[in-house]
């Protein structure tokens, strides 16, 4: 949940105000404009308000009666799933905040905050005292039991602090593995993972308006692992676990919070990992709750998923006319799909460059499929005389043609790299990383 909650400092606070406010101040401040203001309830979110950034980075928005204790979002950039903060309002202050691009937010003012900021710290530091002791040669079983208690002591503390406080189901849910006595490594990690969401109340409608429980589910499929080579299998296994947690909710909160974990899951480049979430669990529960709009969303994914062979489509030479398809090219090792748009100002910037990048390339047996999103064949049959090299195709009615539809493609241009049988092996998200990959064929 609160991932990006990491720094703090003690001002003066600010107060006298008529009504609680949300007041912050951004840095650098030309990097902003505008914030908007969300609350958020069991995975999802309602519009609030919004709050203008001035040019000394101040930005500040009056809570009305309408803003009730609980759970919310700050989103200060686009795209909003990348730039954002949660906090909690409680109903009693203000919340006054620092942010800075580099390294966060800071409270100034708000205690249930600060308060799980301090407990994130101050457990995290005594956890990290107990694990440096297993990397000691040997154990010595006195200073074990005294760092042991010492986190038993900082929970019981900051549970008994945040008692009544909405912070206290984040406290409270946080609480880590404390092992009765010493424990091998191998054992306190098998424990460690047991315990793992044991603490967690899954049904808990505040921890449900928040990331935590994603959070939480992410670092437990990526990170809990008693091999530090895991295999996919040992994933695999972690999903199915993180899955058996969330059986006790309602299954739309199951499939909003899937839906997420994807989402993450395809951030961090762990793309078989989402096929194997897609297909095992939420794709069937899409279309059990007959979710279209969602259920569409993933079959795409997993359509053109790496690892998928890539659907296949007409391709017709603008100047013989002569027809093809995709899985009729043959002779390259790799193909390299390019969606791109004539009206595009990035893609015009973009296509000369891998035009001149493939011509000149060392392996001469990379084709490039380029295909046009376009309203008409002008001005696109004179653009493309100027990339002589490439295989080219038009797909009019741009974002309504079936090809771009068919690969799920928002933006452009987009790229795929494909190997001799057509099978996705990459999917690059700019020119340089599409060099990157091309460079190691």
């Amino acid at each position: 949940m609160f991932k990006y909650l990491l720094y703090f400092s003690l001002i003066v606070p600010f107060s006298g105000l008529s009504q609680h406010q949300i007041m912050g101040t951004f840095s650098p401040a030309t990097d902003f404009k505008t914030t908007m203001l969300y609350q958020l309830s069991a995975g999802n979110l309602s519009y609030k308000s919004y709050g203008a950034v001035n040019e000394l980075g101040h930005m500040k928005i009056d809570l009305d009666t309408s803003i009730t204790p609980g759970m919310y979002k700050l989103v200060y950039a686009l795209p909003q799933s990348d730039h954002n903060f949660e906090f909690i309002y409680n109903g009693k202050e203000d919340v006054i905040f620092n942010f800075d691009r580099t390294t966060g937010v800071e409270f100034i003012n708000s205690k249930e905050n600060q308060l799980f900021q301090t407990y994130t710290q101050s457990i995290t530091a005594a956890h990290y005292k107990l694990m440096e002791l297993y990397a000691q040669p040997t154990m010595d079983p006195l200073t074990y039991k005294t760092r042991v208690h010492h986190i038993d002591s900082l929970q019981q503390s900051y549970e008994a602090l945040s008692k009544g406080m909405i912070v206290s189901h984040f406290i409270v849910a946080s609480k880590p593995y404390i092992p009765n006595s010493v424990e091998t490594a191998k054992t306190y990690i098998q424990n460690a993972k047991s315990h793992y969401f044991k603490p967690i109340n899954f049904k808990d409608t505040i921890l449900q308006s928040s990331n935590f429980i994603i959070d939480k589910s992410i670092d437990y499929i990526l990170g809990m692992h008693a091999s530090e080579t895991p295999s996919f299998e040992d994933y695999k296994a972690n999903i199915d676990a993180v899955y058996q947690a969330f059986s006790s909710t309602t299954p739309s909160y199951q499939l909003t919070s899937l839906s997420a974990l994807n989402d993450v899951l395809i951030k961090s480049k762990q793309e078989a990992l989402t096929v194997y979430l897609t297909e095992t669990y939420a794709l069937p529960l899409a279309t059990q709750l007959k979710a279209i709009e969602m259920k569409a969303a993933m079959e795409t994914f997993l359509r053109v998923a790496i690892g998928a062979k890539a659907p296949n489509f007409d391709i017709e030479h603008p100047l013989t006319a002569a027809k093809t398809s995709l899985y009729d090219l043959k002779g390259a090792t790799t193909y390299l799909l390019v969606f791109w748009s004539s009206d595009c100002g990035h893609c015009m910037n973009k296509l000369p460059e891998v035009h001149s990048y493939i011509s000149n390339h060392p392996n001469t047996d990379i084709e490039v499929i380029a295909i046009g999103l376009e309203n008409t064949s002008q001005p696109w049959n004179e653009v493309i005389k100027g990339w002589p090299n490439f295989i080219h195709t038009i797909a009019e009615g741009k974002w309504e043609n079936d090809i771009p539809t068919t690969y799920g493609i928002t933006v452009t241009p987009s790229y795929l790299v494909l190997d001799a049988s057509k099978t996705i092996t990459s999917k690059p998200y700019s020119l340089e990383e599409l060099k990157t990959v091309l460079d190691q064929k």
